[in-house]
């Protein structure tokens, strides 16, 4: 069996910078988005999931509507698995409340004017990214004791909170060392991989050009997203 631990926007150089030996595993490195001209989260892993570019089909959805898509489990890589189990992923059975609250409240937060409204709204919307994260990593947990053929948990944390919280690199390493934690439980073959990284906006965070990849049983040089849909079934054979 392989598990796949999907993190959003997880930074090669943070990876680096506060080395996170089990995000890293043995072998590690970028992935190559260049053939998106927008990495969005959307338009990553819906392409990841189906192997193909699937930039031009999400992004006529336009930017509310794209969050909506469900693509069919007969259409992903997931359908050659008698057994998967996918958790909270973009594009295919993410919670669309709680991305509604993320963006919600992101976008009171550059809408306010007042610093002290603006604490008070940066410290509910971290909250609410914690919160989800504690629920979403309990469940994939759960399912690592589970009778599955497939695993893949989706975690949102570092891209939600690195979209406010980028330059308090104290909060950022501890998210780190939370991911790096939940890796190490996790037995067997397994892939981490992000849909893209995270560069600074001054204090914020926003998407770098390139992802990241890593894991403990094979040298996978500067993947596409779109190449792991065949380099996983090739190891589940």
């Amino acid at each position: 069996m392989i598990t796949v631990i999907a993190i959003d926007a997880l930074e090669y150089n943070l990876v680096e910078e506060f080395n996170m030996r089990n995000l890293k595993q043995e072998y590690y490195g970028k992935t190559d988005i260049s053939e998106f001209s927008e990495p969005r989260t959307m338009v990553l892993w819906s392409s990841f999931m189906t192997g193909e570019n699937k930039e031009e089909e999400i992004l006529a959805k336009g930017d509310k509507e794209m969050w909506n898509t469900r693509i069919p489990h007969e259409e992903t890589f997931f359908s050659h698995f008698e057994n998967p189990f996918i958790l909270d992923l973009p594009g295919y059975n993410y919670d669309l409340e709680q991305h509604e609250r993320e963006r919600r409240l992101l976008k009171e937060f550059f809408m306010e004017k007042d610093e002290e409204k603006k604490r008070e709204i940066r410290k509910k919307y971290n909250e609410n990214a914690f919160a989800h994260h504690r629920k979403i990593k309990e469940r994939f947990l759960e399912a690592l004791e589970g009778e599955y053929d497939f695993i893949l948990g989706y975690f949102s944390v570092a891209d939600v909170i690195g979209h406010l919280n980028f330059g308090n690199r104290m909060m950022m390493k501890m998210i780190y060392r939370d991911l790096d934690e939940i890796v190490s439980q996790v037995e067997g073959k397994k892939i981490v991989l992000s849909d893209h990284g995270m560069k600074a906006v001054g204090v914020f965070g926003d998407h770098s050009e390139y992802g990241f990849w890593s894991t403990n049983f094979k040298e996978l040089g500067r993947p596409k997203i779109t190449d792991f849909k065949s380099i996983i079934l090739s190891e589940t054979k």
